[in-house]
């Protein structure tokens, strides 16, 4: 069914926003139009990009993870 299974997302990872932080997510998802987790997933993954020894792998997308807004 799927060429990797490894990628098929199954692991669920719970977070707590305070009200501000959310408001700051809601919005940026409402700006690009995509649901919040999926920002969230790639703005986690824009962010651990930066740190050392972290680079992607041949299999992991390299395109940038956060979607911009098409006018």
């Amino acid at each position: 069914m799927y060429q990797d299974p490894k990628r098929v997302r199954r692991h669920k990872q719970t977070i707590y926003l305070d009200d501000y932080e959310l408001a700051i997510v809601e919005a940026h998802a409402n700006y690009s139009g995509l649901p919040k987790a999926t920002l969230m997933r790639q703005m986690a993954f824009e962010s651990a990009k930066e740190v050392p020894g972290t680079a992607p792998t041949p299999q992991q997308p390299t395109q940038p993870m956060v979607a911009e807004r098409s006018t």
